[in-house]
């Protein structure tokens, strides 16, 4: 086993016991693919946390830049990346509403695991490259509050759900 899936398997114990509620493993792996897939140039992920799923996302070298408002969480991820040897990893302290509208960067990956209430307010934030690919966590788990966003990305873009841990929307952009 590698230092990356030492730090994984480490953060899914973690988690368990310190109310961190990353994605599960096989969400991490489903994230993985579509990125080794796509091979994006630049990734955003909305909701740090303690990096579990930004460690899934660059593991492979891709370059993110990832959003998160708690000291704490940022701390952690700091940590958990530096123990994977993950260089290409640039955390963001902030509200992601006020940082969103901040960036010059336009994205062609985006992971979205935050406050559910806002994904439909962060999506409209966020600059796009063309034939973008747009996920977002926990639309199972919380379909009472994604249902905006929900109902505008199937309306307007090629949007699938996949039934892979607590739900994962998979867009088209």
């Amino acid at each position: 086993m590698n230092k990356i899936d030492n730090v994984l398997n480490y953060l899914e114990e973690f988690g368990r016991y310190n109310y961190m509620f990353n994605v599960p493993r096989i969400g991490g792996e489903f994230l993985n693919i579509l990125v080794n897939v796509k091979k994006p140039k630049k990734i955003l992920e909305i909701g740090t946390s303690n990096g579990y799923s930004t460690i899934w996302l660059g593991r492979d070298g891709n370059k993110v830049i990832t959003i998160e408002k708690d000291k704490d969480k940022i701390n952690l991820a700091k940590a958990n990346f530096e123990a994977c040897g993950l260089n290409d990893i640039k955390i963001i302290e902030g509200d992601a509403l006020e940082v969103l509208g901040k960036l010059k960067e336009k994205f062609d990956f985006v992971f979205i695991d935050a406050i559910k209430k806002d994904y439909l307010n962060y999506f409209k934030k966020i600059k796009l490259e063309k034939n973008a690919i747009v996920v977002a966590d926990n639309i199972i788990s919380h379909a009472d509050k994604v249902n905006e966003y929900l109902e505008y990305m199937r309306k307007n873009h090629k949007s699938f759900l996949f039934e892979i841990g607590n739900g994962m929307e998979v867009s088209f952009i």
